[in-house]
């Protein structure tokens, strides 16, 4: 059982090193096979269709291809729609995409006051799945458009206007531009939202040659890759009609299916890990890969340089790491919180390891302190550490990592890779167990006489599971099975 399990996790976690995945690359295509997904799989993470499912042979093959598929809630769906909808969500979803080129006569077809009254359907679609919500996505229009916007930033700006509480995560459009560097200056417009965002859609619309169709793509995924608030992009897009004169050179696949053009070679190819730090070591808190809020200062700390500043609660900062061996590190955090106590959650791979990390108020902006964390467990080769503020006000100029513990043979990975949290349990929480593919899972909760209080196998592995709300106070053993594999855990319901 020990074998297997050693062989579970190193699988677990070397499975972005077997497929080096941007995190924020993907395509928008409409018509991908199983063989296009797999030869692009190298170097995307995701893909969407403009719809609620996998098309063709990707649905029914869905749950071994490797990458992520997020749904789009086009227009305005009626409650049996929405019901519809939330049946047909893939396990394992993250994401929900909202109303496409709103302002498009060939599109949404919405203003931003029907995008609000319409917006309780695509918050109960998420509510239902547990997923994080994308905008709507404008994008520049001419003057012939519908509604009138013909920029994004003022469908948006009166969207929340008239909205101020409707739950959106991250803001979304789309661009044309002739050229890369109008491309990166457009999308900066769409950060005066202070959400991270989505460029669900980018290419140009110009008749040029291979090489130059290259050069444009690769200069703008350069700068993507390298600005944290560029939270995902997918280029459009697979495939295009003979007639499209101006896309031809940015097709990314060739006619013949599981076969890239060459500038689908150079979109998967082009790299993602100029930000990667090497752990052990120290890692700058301003070489963030990807950030929500959060800005930089210059720093009057040892070092120099800027600090992350402008924290408030709910940001956070995503760093993309290099470990060098698997094993429990301890790390070093230079903070600083001149009223507040200084408040923060760690998370690797997007599990939670760390929870309410605290230090005292140091008295000044500029006053930074150590705040040492023990006992996080880092898989070795590509990792994503992320560190999610629970306070206002805060600094944070570096973190230091020191390895405490080598192997991969550690109770804190074995912990991680099965998640349940919060625990203790209050009301409500949330199960996610990892695995190399999502697969059936059962779940099987006892409680200390040995009674089964909640079965089902209604569930799959790499899903956000809400567990405990029907259980009374107590001691309970969670038992997960999927596969070979058998897991368990212990959680107290107060």
């Amino acid at each position: 059982m020990i074998k297997k399990s050693l062989l579970f996790l190193l699988l677990l976690f070397s499975s972005k090193l077997i497929f080096a995945q941007s995190p924020k690359r993907g395509i928008a295509y409409g018509n991908n096979s199983t063989a296009d997904l797999q030869a692009l799989k190298p170097g995307i993470s995701w893909w969407y269709n403009w719809g609620r499912t996998p098309e063709n042979d990707t649905n029914a093959n869905y749950a071994s291809i490797g990458v992520e598929y997020v749904p789009m809630a086009w227009g305005k769906l009626n409650d049996s729609e929405v019901q519809n909808f939330i049946n047909n969500i893939k396990p394992g979803a993250k994401y929900l995409l909202a109303f496409n080129e709103p302002n498009f006569n060939d599109g949404a077809r919405l203003t931003p006051q029907e995008a609000v009254n319409a917006w309780a359907n695509v918050e109960k679609i998420a509510a239902a799945k547990n997923l994080e919500i994308v905008s709507a996505s404008p994008a520049y229009n001419g003057p012939d458009n519908y509604g009138g916007y013909s920029d994004p930033t003022k469908w948006h700006n009166e969207f929340f206007l008239l909205c101020p509480s409707c739950k959106v995560d991250y803001i979304a459009f789309h661009t044309y531009d002739a050229t890369a560097g109008s491309v990166v200056g457009v999308t900066g417009n769409l950060k005066t939202f202070n959400r991270p965002i989505w460029v669900t859609e980018f290419a140009n619309r110009v008749v040029q040659s291979e090489a130059d169709k290259i050069a444009f793509m690769k200069a703008i995924v350069s700068s993507f890759e390298n600005d944290p608030d560029i939270y995902r992009y997918s280029w459009f897009t697979g495939r295009v009609p003979a007639d499209w004169i101006d896309m031809q050179e940015g097709q990314l696949l060739s006619p013949t299916s599981g076969v890239l053009k060459p500038i689908g070679t150079a979109y998967i190819n082009e790299s993602y890990t100029t930000k990667k730090m090497n752990v052990p070591g120290k890692v700058p808190a301003n070489k963030h890969y990807r950030r929500k809020g959060t800005g930089l200062q210059t720093t009057m700390d040892v070092g120099g340089g800027e600090h992350v500043s402008s924290i408030q609660v709910g940001d956070w900062n995503e760093f993309l790491l290099n470990v060098a061996d698997a094993g429990t590190y301890n790390i070093t955090f230079r903070v600083a919180s001149p009223v507040n106590i200084g408040k923060f959650d760690i998370l690797v791979n997007d599990a939670v390891v760390k929870t309410d990390v605290t230090f005292p108020a140091t008295g000044d902006s500029q006053t930074f302190t150590n705040k040492d964390v023990t006992g996080v467990y880092l898989p070795k080769g590509e990792v994503y550490m992320k560190i999610k503020f629970k306070s206002d006000g805060m600094n944070f100029n570096f973190m230091d990592f020191s390895l405490a513990n080598l192997g991969v043979n550690d109770p804190i990975a074995e912990k991680d890779s099965f998640t349940i949290y919060p625990n203790p349990v209050k009301s409500q929480s949330t199960l996610h167990i990892k695995s190399e593919s999502t697969e059936p899972l059962t779940i099987t909760v006892i409680d200390m006489k040995g009674i089964v209080c909640y079965k089902s196998k209604e569930h799959f592995t790499n899903e956000d599971i809400k567990i405990g709300d029907k259980l009374a106070s107590g001691i309970y053993i969670v038992n997960a099975t999927y596969g070979k594999v058998q897991k368990s855990i212990k959680i107290i319901k107060i």
